[in-house]
């Protein structure tokens, strides 16, 4: 059985360093531990590209700001129709594909056939269960990943 836990919750922004400010100092009086560091990734993901900023909390839940980096895309067409929203919640999985797995053998319904990753990091895998399904929102499957000198890494034991 995979190991889970909830991890984050997404907003898709327009601005993105604008919008890391302001949790910033939203932050720093809410939870100022949470407000001490941020961790920046870029990648592509089937054509769409993006930037993200991720307030890490040890031991806690993680706050992701993401925005598109490119002309046109899904996400720019997201932002245009609803505005700047909260976009996704995140569980990790020590091992991503029995999880999808185990939700679509009980007729959960998953979003993509096979899981996806950004070209930046290929072994972090994702899939999401419909937000049709789950009240509104998406949720987001993904690969278990740590934190090593500001950047993303792989869980040591995971599959990759």
């Amino acid at each position: 059985m995979p190991e889970m836990r909830f991890d984050h919750i997404a907003m898709l922004v327009h601005d993105l360093e604008a919008s890391v400010e302001k949790w910033r100092t939203l932050l720093e009086i809410l939870d100022p531990e949470q407000a001490r560091e941020v961790v920046w990734g870029e990648g592509e993901e089937n054509g769409e590209k993006m930037r993200w900023a991720t307030f890490v909390k040890p031991g806690g839940t993680a706050i992701q700001l993401f925005s598109p980096a490119g002309e046109g895309g899904f996400l720019r067409k997201i932002l245009a129709k609803r505005g700047e929203i909260v976009h996704h919640i995140a569980f990790l999985s020590s091992d991503v594909d029995a999880t999808v797995q185990q939700l679509r053998d009980r007729g959960i319904p998953i979003l993509q056939d096979e899981q996806t990753a950004p070209d930046t990091y290929p072994w972090l895998r994702w899939n999401f269960v419909p937000n049709d399904y789950s009240g509104g929102v998406l949720v987001e499957v993904a690969q278990r990943y740590a934190i090593r000198d500001g950047k993303w890494v792989p869980v040591e034991g995971d599959p990759q």
